[in-house]
């Protein structure tokens, strides 16, 4: 795993997308205040991420909808088609989607608005057709339901997946208390055709700063808050359906967005019914916990004194083990990264440099099978170091440069 301290501008390309697609809407969101109201592609080391600054959230989302249409598009196809795959139409997804509008604060859905009002349509060629995919806010709200849909109602209904699945994600995420300071990583591993709804985004709203991680219009699926605070996800497949409440990403803003330790950000997602069964990590400065949870309101945390370590690929909870659809699925992982944490810890102890051994395992970041467009693999990583200092990659970060963000505050 490469790190570089030099950074560039490089002519952006979405370089995992298939095809090409045309996007029709290109105006520039129309503003007198330039300076609070501004988005921008930049890169670090190669990597590419959106930088967004607003003064309002529907302001946020119209320049995110602009420079995140395709992936925006992108990820309503691959929910059309997955919908297809198990007997279900789009039109049920959205149907389900609507259940969760209610527990969205006013913030998010003027944002999701944005999202939707900056997108007319998107031409992407998939499978010798052209689909025209025109976006609205029930497509946004689609995509920001869809994980807590899929994983914590249909996936148990159907006690699993009936075929592979076209969409599926399989995280690992390590955090490590080194005594009085605190790192974490976390690969992003989803299917191949789930790659082009990838991206990183840089939001700056009143004073609010969050590097997250998403897929299509998702408002947050891990990250960075200015505070170094960083919370990692692992989705796993239950029994238990879910509760109807707040969705997994707007969970995860909200903690990004107001917690300043790491007992904020647990009183914020615990403070929830649970939508589907998760594994995450917190982490600020001086403290790491692991929570697992599990519909129905479980939930279990893991913490210890002094030094340690946690993963998150498996529950450890031996209560929680019996409501997993695939107890040995994620085995192997987890005791590799055990193995692995044990080869590299000195005392107990990890440092960023010891994660960066232990990511550039290939059972860990791991890569496609090419040309199968169902694999799994690493779509994305970050890391946390000790002085906050964010590396990232959209992609496997075997195969780039990681980009850096420096002391992130």
């Amino acid at each position: 795993m490469r790190i570089s301290k030099k950074s560039g501008l490089l002519l952006f390309i979405v370089a995992f997308s298939v095809g090409f697609c045309f996007i029709s809407s290109v105006v520039a969101f129309e503003n007198d205040s330039y300076e609070s109201n501004y988005a921008e592609w930049r890169f670090s080391n190669g990597q590419p991420y959106l930088y967004v600054s607003a003064d309002s959230y529907y302001t946020l989302g119209y320049l995110e909808g602009q420079n995140l249409a395709f992936q925006t598009a992108w990820m309503k196809l691959m929910i059309m088609l997955q919908a297809e795959q198990i007997g279900f139409s789009y039109d049920i997804a959205v149907y389900y989607a609507l259940d969760y509008l209610d527990y969205i604060p006013e913030e998010y859905i003027l944002e999701m608005n944005g999202i939707a009002d900056a997108i007319d349509y998107v031409l992407i060629p998939f499978m010798s057709v052209v689909y025209n995919i025109t976006i609205d806010f029930l497509d946004v709200l689609a995509q920001n339901t869809f994980w807590d849909i899929y994983y914590g109602k249909i996936v148990p209904m159907l006690s699993g997946y009936p075929q592979p699945p076209l969409i599926s994600a399989g995280c690992t995420a390590i955090g490590s208390n080194t005594g009085k300071k605190a790192i974490l990583g976390q690969t992003i591993d989803i299917s191949l055709l789930m790659q082009p709804t990838a991206s990183w985004v840089y939001t700056k709203i009143q004073g609010k700063k969050v590097f997250s991680f998403r897929t299509g219009s998702m408002l947050a699926m891990g990250g960075v808050n200015k505070r170094g605070l960083a919370i990692s996800v692992n989705l796993l497949e239950v029994l238990n359906i879910g509760s109807i409440g707040k969705p997994l990403s707007v969970i995860y803003r909200s903690a990004l967005e107001n917690a300043k330790n790491v007992r904020q950000a647990k009183n914020i997602i615990l403070d929830n019914d649970f939508t589907l069964g998760w594994n995450f990590i917190i982490r600020d400065k001086r403290h790491v916990v692991a929570i697992e949870t599990i519909p129905n309101s479980y939930s279990f945390e893991r913490t210890r004194k002094g030094s340690y370590t946690f993963d998150a690929n498996i529950y450890e909870n031996p209560y929680f083990k019996m409501f997993m659809i695939y107890p040995t699925k994620y085995v192997e992982r987890y005791n590799r990264v055990s193995e692995l944490c044990q080869t590299y810890s000195q005392d107990g102890k990890l440092d960023i440099n010891d994660l960066f051994e232990i990511y550039s395992d290939t059972l860990i970041s791991r890569r496609y099978t090419s040309p199968d467009p169902l694999s799994v693999g690493t779509a994305g990583s970050f890391f946390v170091d000790t002085k906050n200092n964010v590396y990232f990659s959209l992609g496997n970060p075997l195969d780039s440069t990681l980009g850096v963000i420096s002391s992130f505050n």
